[in-house]
């Protein structure tokens, strides 16, 4: 089985490309091809190194032809990336809202996704790698030991982090009164942050009151959720379709406090494996409830259990050949 992958940006920490690594890892015995409307930058090469890797602003019948491909799934890629594609079967893999392209079979990675559009409800949650375990490092907040979960376990201050995009739209200001109100009601919280820009740090570091520790946002970054007891994220007017730092957040035992909306909503059950909030006041008691350590405890191991039964991607493996097998037959059969 050889399948083609087509993602909109060559940047291997956003975007879609995380999602069509993780498949390819997801089936380590198909042949791997995947195309970048945009140049991949240098670790999203590295990245994809076990792969076949073009770039294209544009496909259609011509340009997949030339890499042979059974089955092509489409990430989120708008219509006007996308030419005539009759030959080959092709999968719409819808991450967010917006102008997609049509195919042969449309997924998209949420309900509340899926309840945007008329013509599939499909849903696909994305696979999620168990975040890297990595031995040493140059820092105080690098070099991350077998150890590390028992560390956190006896740890008697949280930690509480964040990482995201290093776009200005993903670290808002708006978003601060949150994380102040956490702050200065909780002055044992330790913050690490991932992905701030640099000219919006010093707004964020006075949030924290002055306890905050910024973090390069890089492909091995979710290292850091092994050492963080929580992840907090808070956006007053982005809804996420589906959080795919949350689920990699669960598979390390760190366990989520978000918003109360979108995706979020399908990937936790409130109060057993994660908060939703809708207040400041929510937020507060999350961190109240975690500052208990058998409360985080037990949290942490029920975050971790769902997320591999939920997100691995032996379970994506088996939802993807399902959804293939029962919805589209025309699928099925270049798979035989």
């Amino acid at each position: 089985m050889r399948l083609l992958q087509v993602c909109n940006v060559g940047q291997i920490c956003g975007g879609t490309a995380a999602c069509a690594w993780t498949i390819t890892k997801a089936f380590p015995d198909w042949e791997h091809v995947v195309i970048f409307l945009s140049p991949p930058a240098r670790d999203t090469v590295q990245a994809f190194s076990h792969c076949q890797i073009a770039t294209s602003r544009h496909v259609n019948d011509e340009v997949l032809a030339a890499h042979n491909p059974d089955l092509v799934i489409l990430h989120n890629t708008a219509s006007k990336n996308v030419g005539v594609i009759s030959s080959i079967p092709t999968i719409l893999f819808r991450h967010s809202q917006g102008a997609h392209a049509k195919a042969d079979l449309s997924v998209s990675c949420s309900k509340w996704l899926a309840n945007h559009f008329d013509d599939s409800k499909i849903v696909l949650h994305q696979p999620v790698p168990k975040p890297i375990r990595c031995r040493s490092g140059n820092n105080t907040t690098a070099g991350i030991e077998g150890a590390v979960t028992e560390q956190r376990q006896l740890s008697t201050n949280l930690i509480v982090g964040r990482i995201c995009t290093p776009t200005s739209r993903k670290w808002p200001v708006e978003s601060l009164e949150v994380y102040h109100a956490v702050a200065t009601r909780f002055p044992n919280v330790q913050w690490e942050f991932v992905g701030c820009p640099s000219d919006l740090q010093p707004r964020w570091q006075e949030a924290c009151e002055g306890r905050a520790t910024f973090l390069p946002a890089e492909w091995q970054a979710r290292r850091h959720l092994w050492r963080w007891h929580a992840l907090l994220y808070h956006h007053p007017s982005l809804t996420e379709s589906f959080g795919r730092t949350v689920a990699e957040a669960m598979r390390a035992g760190c366990v989520p406090i978000v918003d109360a909306r979108g995706g979020f909503i399908e990937q936790i059950k409130n109060g057993h494996i994660g908060f939703l909030c809708q207040t400041p006041t929510d937020f507060e008691r999350a961190i109240n409830d975690l500052t208990q350590a058998a409360q985080w405890w037990k949290m942490s191991k029920a975050a971790m259990a769902s997320a591999d039964e939920h997100f691995s991607l032996q379970s994506f493996r088996k939802r993807f050949l399902t959804v293939i097998q029962q919805r589209a037959r025309d699928l099925s059969n270049a798979l035989c």
